[in-house]
């Protein structure tokens, strides 16, 4: 493991990452490079909302079974506390953010992880102190530049 922070992907990072009908090479490329590093970490809600997504039940049982593989992180009652007093404080400056975002942004503050997602509502969260990175430092392979895999290199 690198000694690079924890990840937390919003569910839109993870739907790009493994959605077969729009799939992004430089997230796939970036999420690969996290699993193997060994520092995706997920939260129920955004397990159940890519569940969710799935007509078929022969899908979400593979699905659910390759996300096993990511560790999850226990919400504590501290989390929804926190996530409560973010969006309280927001709205005093006229701003908006929904509960499950607010969640997301306590737990990754107490774990030391960053969100990453491709929603740009974050950008400006961000500039009021949310854990985000639109995109995240991995290590790159032998061979590979900006999710491309040279001839020869590895991947």
């Amino acid at each position: 493991m690198t000694d690079g922070y924890p990840v937390l992907p919003d569910l839109d990072v993870w739907v790009r990452a493994f959605g077969r009908l729009d799939p992004d090479p430089r997230i796939v490329h970036g999420f690969r490079e996290l699993v193997r590093e060994r520092r995706v970490l997920t939260l129920g809600g955004i397990r159940q909302g890519l569940l969710a997504r799935l007509d078929d039940e022969r899908q979400a049982t593979r699905l659910g079974w390759i996300l096993s593989g990511f560790p999850e992180v226990v919400l504590r009652p501290d989390d929804h506390l926190r996530a409560a007093e973010l969006c309280r404080r927001l709205r005093r400056g006229d701003h908006r953010l929904a509960g499950s975002a607010a969640l997301l942004w306590a737990v990754a503050e107490r774990i030391g992880a960053r969100i990453w997602s491709l929603d740009r509502r974050w950008s400006e969260l961000a500039r009021r102190g949310a854990p985000f990175t639109s995109r995240p430092s991995v290590t790159i392979a032998p061979g590979v530049r900006d999710g491309v895999i040279a001839p020869g290199g590895r991947g």
